[in-house]
C-alpha cells in the first residue's frame, strides 16, 4: 500500500474555466467598487454621480425625474411641421425660435406613430427608454457570451458559471456605465441608438449581417452619421449588410418626404453645416471641437446655452474639420480586408472613431464605447496573446475615465490652460481605441481565429491546369509561386476591372451584383468580358530571375493564384516556367485557407516551399517548408518570420508620398493657373478677397483635375505599358498599387467638393461639376473619336476659366470667351499633334487608344495653327470695340499684345513641329522663359492701359 497521501487530479480545461471566472469577477468587483466609492464621496460632498443616474433609471413617478432633452425639441418641430406643412421646420424652429432641434425629419416617424396611438407622452417615452436600456444590458450580456465564445475562451460555450459570470459582467457594466446613465437620466434618443449598436454588434458575430444593417439603417433615421456604416459596408464588399440598411433608409426617407416634403430633407443640411462651423464649448462635448473650443476659451465651457452654439474660430472650424476627416477615413479603413465576423473589431473600432469624428459629441453618445470594451477586456484573456500589464491598466484607466463622471473636480480649472484635462472622457476613447489597434496586432500574430470554424460544406471543384511534363524529381520540394504582387507588381482583378471600366462603361454598372455573388462570380463575369495580353503587363525582374535558375535545376514550379484561370493559364503559357497553375474559376476564389488545401493536395507529403507577399498569404507560410516574401511590407515579413524560415525579395523603391504626388500629377495643376485669367481681364488682381476665392479655385480645380488623371492612369494601363515615356507612371510600372488608385479617387473628389462647399460660391461647385463630368465623359467615351477629343480638351481649358469667373463673381465677357475658344482649340491641337510626332518616331501609324492616324498630322496642324491666329483676331477685334473703353483707359497700348500673341503662337506650333514640346502646352507655356516674358509684358501691358 502507498503511504503517499491522495491527490484530486483537475482537468486543465476546468482549471483554465476558473481562471476565467476570476477575472471576470474582479472586474465585476473593479465596477462596482469604482461605481460605488466615487459615489458615495461625490454624494457626500453634495454632487451628483453615477449612483444619482442609476436613481433616475428606476424612479419614474416623480415628475421632476421625467427627462425632455430630446423629446421636448423633437415634439415642438413635430408641431411646427403639422402647423406649417411644407415649409423649413430648421429655419423657423433651430434658427429663429433657437429650439436645438438636431435631428433629421425623419427621426420624427416613431413620435408620428406614437401620437396616431394616443401615447405622445413623456411618461410614454420614459419607459420606453427605460426598456431599451434594459435591453442594451441584455445585449451586452449576449454580446460578451458571443465574444468569449469566438474567442475559444475557456468555460465560455460549455460552464454554466463562467457563462453567468460573462453575462452578468456585461449586464452590470451597462447599468454601471455613465454615458448610458446619463443618456437615459436626460431623456434622449442615444438610448435607441445604444441599443441598435450593441445589437447590430451582435447581428454581425452570428453573420446575421442584413439584420445588422436594418439595425444601423434604423440608426441612421435618427443620426445620418450612422450612414458611414453603408460606406464601411459598401468598402468591405458587404451587399448584404449594405442592402440590410438601404431596406430601412429608403422606405424612410420616402414616407418622411411623403408627409413633410422633401424640402426639410434638403434643408437638414444647413443645420448639420452650421454646426460644422460652431460646434460646442460646453465641457461634455468630447471631441476635438469641444477640446479646442476649451483651450481657446472659445464660448462658455461651464454653462450649457439652450439657444447658442460657440462663436465661429477659424481655428476651430479648421481642427473640427482635418480631426473629422481624420477618425471617418480610420474607420472606414482599418482592417478592410478582414472577412465574416472576424470585422467585428472593425466593425466596433469605426462605430467609436464615426462618434468621437463628430463636431460635437455629449458624453452621452459614448455608450457606444461598451463594446469595444468587451472586447479589449476579452481579447486580453485571449488564449496565446500575450497580456502585459501596462495594457490591462489602461483598460482600467479608459473605463475607470469613461465610466464615472469626474466633472466636477477638473471643471474647477475651466478658466484656466489646464481645462484639457475636461476632456477626459475624449482622453479615454484614444486610449481605447489605442489598445483595440495593439489587440489586433497581438491577435494576427497569436494567428488564432475571431470566429469559430464554419461547419463543413461542399467545395467547388478546384481548377488546376497542367502547363508542362512535371520535372524531374529530385531532391528539392515544389516551388509554389504567387501570382498577383507576387510575380506580377500588379493584381489582375483590379486590372480587368479598369479594362471592363474602359472598354463597357454601362456593363461596369453591374459589378457591385456580380461582387454580391461572390469574388469567385466578379473574377469569373471580367474574365469572360475582358482580354489580358500577357505580354503586357508588369513583371517583377527579380522573381523572373529566381524562377529561371529554380527551373533550371529541375525543380517542379507551381503557379498558385487567386486569379482566374484564364489569367492564369495564359501567363503561364506565356512566360513557360510553371509545370501546373493552381487558380480561381467561377466557382471557388482560391485565396489562403483554399489555397492551402489546393496546395496540400498537389503535394501529398507536405513537404514545400511558398512565395507570397501578403496577410492571405500567412495560411500557408504557417505550413510550408520555407517561404519567401516578396516586396512585402514590414509587418507581414516579421509575422511571416515566426511562421516559417522567411526569405525576402526586395528591390530599391522610391519613396511612397512621392510616387502618390507623381501619380497626382502636381506639376498640371499649372494648367489651373486659368482661373486667374477673370482677375486679370476684371482688373481685380489686387482685391484681396477676390485673389483668395481665385487662390481656393485653383486649389479645388487641382484635387479634381489630380482625382481624373489617376482614373486616367488607371483606364490606359495597357496604352501607357507600351508607351516610351508613359511607362514609368507610378500604376503603370506597378510602383504604386491599384487599389490604392481606386481609394485616391473618392478622397481627392471629396476634398475638392468640400473645399467648394465650404469656401466658395454655389456656382464655382457647378463649374467644377461640370469639368468632372466632362473629364469623366472624355475619358470614357471621346478620348479615342477624332475631333470630338480635341473639342472637349479644348472646353476643359474653358472651363477653368469659366470656374475662376464664377468664384471671383466676375461675368466673363463675349470676348474673352471668344478669345479662349479659338486659343484653346490650338493648344489641343498641339497636344494631339505632339503624341502623333512621338508614335511616328516609334515607326507606329497610329497612337494606342486615340483615333487619329500620324498622317493626319498635317492637318491637325492646319487646324491648330489657324486656329491660334484666330484667337489673336478676337483679341484685335476687342481692342476696337466700344467695350475695351468702359475696363481701359488707354486701349491703344494693348495692341502691342498682338504680335506678341503671333509671336507665341508661331513659336509653340514650330517647337511642335521639331518635336519638342512637351505633351501638354499649357505645362510647356508655365516653364518656357519666352513664354514668361510674354505673360509678363502682356501684364504689364494692361496694367498700363488702365492706368
Amino acid at each position: 500500500m502507498s503511504m503517499h497521501p491522495a491527490t484530486l487530479s483537475v482537468p486543465a480545461s476546468s482549471r483554465s474555466a476558473s481562471w476565467v471566472q476570476r477575472r471576470v469577477a474582479v472586474a465585476l468587483l473593479f465596477i462596482l467598487v469604482t461605481t460605488g466609492a466615487l459615489g458615495l464621496t461625490l454624494h457626500r460632498l453634495g454632487q451628483p454621480s453615477n449612483l444619482t443616474d442609476i436613481q433616475n433609471l428606476f424612479v419614474l413617478e416623480n415628475p421632476d425625474l421625467i427627462p425632455t432633452d430630446s423629446w421636448d425639441p423633437m415634439i415642438a418641430a413635430l408641431g411646427w411641421l403639422h402647423e406649417h406643412p411644407g415649409e423649413n421646420v430648421y429655419d423657423g424652429v433651430f434658427f429663429q425660435q433657437h429650439i436645438k432641434f438636431q435631428y433629421p425629419v425623419t427621426s420624427l416617424l416613431p413620435l408620428e406613430a406614437m401620437r396616431a396611438a394616443g401615447l405622445l407622452t413623456l411618461h410614454a417615452f420614459s419607459r420606453i427608454n427605460l426598456l431599451l436600456v434594459m435591453a442594451t444590458a441584455a445585449g451586452m450580456a449576449i454580446l460578451m457570451l458571443e465574444l468569449a465564445a469566438r474567442l475559444k475562451l475557456p468555460g465560455a460555450r460549455d460552464d454554466r458559471t463562467t457563462q453567468f459570470l460573462l453575462g452578468g459582467l456585461g449586464f452590470t457594466a451597462t447599468l454601471c456605465f455613465y454615458p448610458v446613465l446619463k443618456a437615459f437620466s436626460l431623456g434622449q434618443v442615444q438610448v435607441w441608438l445604444n441599443a441598435a449598436f450593441v445589437f447590430a454588434c451582435v447581428a454581425l458575430l452570428r453573420d446575421r449581417r442584413a439584420l445588422c444593417g436594418a439595425l444601423l439603417g434604423a440608426s441612421t433615421l435618427m443620426k445620418p452619421q450612422m450612414s458611414l456604416f453603408l460606406v464601411w459596408a459598401v468598402v468591405r464588399g458587404d451587399w448584404r449588410m449594405a442592402a440590410g440598411w438601404a431596406a430601412v433608409v429608403v422606405p424612410g426617407v420616402v414616407l418622411a418626404a411623403l408627409l413633410y416634403g422633401i424640402a426639410p430633407l434638403v434643408d437638414y443640411l444647413d443645420v448639420l453645416l452650421f454646426i460644422g462651423r460652431h460646434g460646442e464649448s460646453y465641457y461634455v462635448n468630447q471631441t476635438v471641437n469641444g477640446l479646442v473650443n476649451r483651450l481657446l476659451h472659445n464660448g462658455n465651457n461651464l454653462d450649457w446655452s439652450a439657444e447658442s452654439f460657440a462663436p465661429y474660430h477659424p481655428v476651430v472650424h479648421a481642427a473640427t474639420q482635418v480631426s473629422g476627416l481624420f477618425f471617418v477615413l480610420l474607420g472606414l479603413l482599418w482592417r478592410r480586408r478582414e472577412v465574416g465576423s472576424e470585422r467585428i473589431g472593425a466593425f466596433v473600432f469605426a462605430g467609436v472613431c464615426f462618434t468621437v469624428g463628430s463636431p460635437v459629441a455629449w458624453v452621452h453618445h459614448f455608450g457606444v464605447l461598451l463594446p469595444a470594451f468587451a472586447l479589449g477586456f476579452l481579447g486580453l484573456m485571449e488564449s496565446g496573446v500575450r497580456r502585459p500589464a501596462a495594457a490591462v491598466a489602461i483598460l482600467c484607466v479608459a473605463y475607470f475615465l469613461a465610466g464615472n463622471l469626474l466633472f466636477w473636480p477638473v471643471n474647477r480649472m475651466a478658466d484656466t490652460p489646464l481645462n484639457v484635462l475636461q476632456s477626459y472622457l475624449f482622453a479615454a476613447t484614444l486610449l481605447l481605441l489605442g489598445l483595440l489597434y495593439d489587440l489586433a496586432g497581438r491577435h494576427d500574430r497569436a494567428a488564432v481565429p475571431l470566429r469559430a470554424a464554419p461547419a463543413a460544406e461542399a467545395e467547388p471543384v478546384l481548377t488546376a491546369t497542367a502547363i508542362a511534363p512535371p520535372a524531374a524529381s529530385g531532391a528539392e520540394p515544389p516551388l509554389f509561386v504567387d501570382l498577383d504582387g507576387t510575380l506580377l507588381k500588379t493584381d489582375l482583378l483590379y486590372e480587368s476591372l479598369f479594362g471592363l471600366i474602359k472598354a463597357q462603361p454601362w456593363t461596369a454598372l453591374l459589378v457591385p451584383l456580380w461582387l454580391a455573388g461572390g469574388r469567385a462570380r466578379l473574377k469569373g463575369e471580367l474574365a469572360r468580358r475582358v482580354e489580358i495580353d500577357p505580354a503586357s503587363l508588369v513583371y517583377n525582374p527579380a522573381v523572373l530571375e529566381r524562377l529561371e535558375r529554380e527551373r533550371h535545376r529541375g525543380r517542379r514550379l507551381v503557379l498558385a493564384t487567386a486569379a482566374h484561370h484564364r489569367y492564369a493559364d495564359a501567363i503561364a503559357r506565356h512566360l513557360g516556367l510553371f509545370d501546373q497553375v493552381l487558380a480561381s474559376n467561377d466557382a471557388l476564389n482560391l485565396k489562403s485557407e483554399r489555397k492551402f488545401e489546393a496546395i496540400r493536395a498537389q503535394a501529398p507529403s507536405g513537404v514545400f516551399d511558398y512565395m507570397g507577399n501578403d496577410e492571405a498569404d500567412f495560411a500557408i507560410w504557417r505550413a510550408a517548408r520555407h517561404g519567401i516574401a516578396v516586396e512585402a511590407a514590414p509587418a507581414v515579413i516579421r509575422h511571416a518570420g515566426t511562421l516559417c524560415p522567411l526569405e525576402t525579395i526586395s528591390t530599391p523603391r522610391r519613396s511612397r508620398p512621392l510616387l502618390i504626388l507623381r501619380a497626382l500629377r502636381v506639376h498640371q495643376w499649372l494648367k489651373n493657373l486659368l482661373v486667374f485669367v477673370p482677375l486679370l481681364a476684371g482688373q481685380k488682381l489686387g482685391d484681396p478677397e477676390a485673389t483668395l476665392r481665385a487662390v481656393l479655385a485653383f486649389v479645388a480645380f487641382g484635387l479634381c483635375a489630380s482625382s481624373i488623371y489617376v482614373l486616367n492612369d488607371l483606364l490606359d494601363l495597357p496604352a501607357d505599358r507600351r508607351h516610351p515615356r508613359k511607362r514609368r507612371r507610378p500604376f503603370a510600372s506597378g510602383d504604386l498599387p491599384l487599389d490604392l488608385g481606386l481609394l485616391l479617387i473618392p478622397a481627392l473628389l471629396a476634398a475638392s467638393a468640400a473645399l467648394s462647399i465650404l469656401a466658395l460660391p454655389p456656382l464655382f461647385l457647378a463649374a467644377l461639376a461640370a469639368y468632372a463630368a466632362s473629364s469623366l465623359f472624355y475619358n470614357l467615351f471621346a478620348k479615342n473619336r477624332v475631333v470630338w477629343d480635341v473639342m472637349l480638351l479644348a472646353g476643359l481649358y474653358s472651363l477653368r476659366v469659366l470656374g475662376g469667373a464664377t468664384a471671383t463673381a466676375i461675368v466673363p465677357s463675349f470676348w474673352l470667351l471668344a478669345f479662349s475658344m479659338f486659343l484653346f482649340l490650338s493648344l489641343a491641337m498641339v497636344k494631339r499633334y505632339s503624341e502623333m510626332d512621338s508614335m511616328m518616331k516609334l515607326g507606329l501609324e497610329q497612337a494606342e487608344g486615340r483615333g487619329y492616324l500620324t498622317a493626319d498630322m498635317p492637318v491637325l496642324q492646319s487646324i491648330g495653327v489657324s486656329s491660334g491666329f484666330l484667337s489673336v483676331l478676337v483679341m484685335a477685334l476687342y481692342i476696337n470695340s466700344p467695350e475695351v473703353g468702359m475696363v481701359y483707359d488707354r486701349p491703344q497700348a494693348l495692341w502691342i499684345i498682338c504680335p506678341l500673341l503671333l509671336f507665341w503662337i508661331g513659336r509653340v506650333w514650330l517647337q511642335t513641329h521639331r518635336g519638342q514640346m512637351h505633351d501638354d502646352p499649357v505645362v510647356f507655356a508655365a516653364r518656357d522663359k519666352w513664354s514668361i516674358v510674354i505673360g509678363v509684358i502682356c501684364a504689364v501691358v494692361l496694367e498700363v492701359g488702365r492706368t
